[in-house]
C-alpha cells in the first residue's frame, strides 16, 4: 500500500501503519512500524538501492495534508543532507512527493531516556566520566548547529541515542533559524524560558536545552514538571540545583545548573562547556 493511498476510517480514526512487505515508496520495503509520534510514523525500511536497512520518517495519516507539517519534514531533510558531523544523525535522502519521506541511517543504541530510566531502577546513575563524555559529545553537535545557523529546539533525552562510544543527536522536525520562532515550539519540560514565552532565540536556548539534558542525566529528575494547567513551570520558578538530587563534582554540578540560568545571557556558550568536559576528562 502506498502512501497516496493511506485512508481514513468513517468516525476519522487512524489508520493502523504500513505492514512488514509493503511498499512506502518505490525502491523502500517496510521491515517492521517503529514509532508513531505527532506528526509522523518512523519505519525501518529496507533500501534496494543500498541493500540494507535504513530509518525512514514520513508523515502520519493525521498530518498528511498539514502543510506545515510538511515543510518541517522537508527542512529537516534539507539540513541533514547538507550537514555532517558523528553526533549528528545523517540523513540520506528526502522524498518530497506525493507525501515527503525523510530516509536516514540507522542508529542501534537506544535513547538515552531509556538507558537513564533502566539505570534508575537498579538505582544507580550514569557515571561521572559518562557524563562529561556524553556532555562534549552533544555540544559538539549543538556547537556545530549553530555555526549552521541552525538552532535545534528540541533538545531531549528521548532525542539523543546512545551507540557506544558514541551519542547521536536526532530529530531536527523543529529546528529554524535564530530569531523569532513561534511560541511554545518544544517540548515543555525541556524548553528554554525564552522559547516558552515566545522571544526571540538565540543559541542560549539550545544551551538550556543541553543543561535539561544533562539534569535528567545525571539525576534521573527532569528539571521542570508539565503542568496541570498548561503553564511552565520554568516560567514561575529556576530549577533545583543538581545537587540537591546527587553528589557530583562541585563545578561538574555547578556547570549544569549554569546552563539552566533563567537569564539567557547568564549561561555558557557551547565553546566553554566543551572546553570544561575536556578539560574534566583529561585530569580524571
Amino acid at each position: 500500500m502506498l502512501l497516496n493511498n493511506l485512508k481514513w476510517t468513517d468516525n476519522k480514526e487512524m489508520i493502523e501503519p504500513l505492514q512488514k512487505g509493503e511498499t512506502l515508496i518505490p525502491g523502500y520495503t517496510v521491515i517492521h512500524h517503529m514509532r508513531r509520534g505527532q506528526d509522523c510514523d518512523v519505519y525501518y525500511v529496507w533500501s534496494e538501492e543500498k541493500l540494507t536497512g535504513c530509518i525512514a520518517k514520513t508523515l502520519q495519516p493525521a498530518c498528511a495534508t498539514s502543510e506545515i507539517a510538511k515543510q518541517r519534514l522537508i527542512q529537516e531533510g534539507e539540513y541533514l543532507k547538507k550537514l555532517s558531523h558523528p553526533n549528528l544523525v545523517r540523513g540520506y535522502e528526502i522524498v518530497k512527493i506525493p507525501v515527503p519521506v525523510l530516509i536516514q541511517e540507522t542508529l542501534t543504541g537506544e535513547t538515552l531516556s531509556r538507558l537513564v530510566r533502566n539505570l534508575a531502577a537498579e538505582d544507580t546513575y550514569l557515571p561521572a566520566k559518562q557524563l562529561a563524555h556524553l556532555g562534549m559529545q552533544l555540544t559538539s553537535a549543538v556547537h556545530y548547529l549553530h555555526l549552521n545557523n541552525i538552532l535545534h529546539l528540541d533538545l531531549k533525552p528521548s532525542n539523543i541515542i546512545s551507540q557506544p562510544p558514541l551519542a547521536k543527536v536526532i530529530d531536527l522536525n523543529l529546528a529554524a533559524r535564530p530569531g523569532e520562532v513561534r511560541k511554545g515550539i518544544g517540548t515543555k519540560q525541556y524548553m528554554s524560558p525564552e522559547q516558552a514565552r515566545g522571544d526571540k532565540l538565540t543559541p542560549a536556548a539550545d544551551v538550556w536545552g543541553i543543561g535539561a539534558v544533562l539534569y535528567f542525566a545525571a539525576t534521573a529528575k527532569r528539571p521542570f514538571q508539565s503542568m496541570e494547567d498548561g503553564s511552565f513551570e520554568q516560567l514561575k520558578r529556576a530549577a533545583q540545583p543538581v545537587q540537591k538530587h546527587r553528589e557530583l563534582d562541585e563545578d561538574f554540578a555547578h556547570l549544569i545548573n549554569r546552563c539552566l540560568d533563567l537569564q539567557p545571557g547568564k549561561r555558557p556558550t557551547t565553546f566553554r562547556i566543551h572546553e570544561f568536559f575536556l578539560n574534566y576528562l583529561e585530569s580524571h
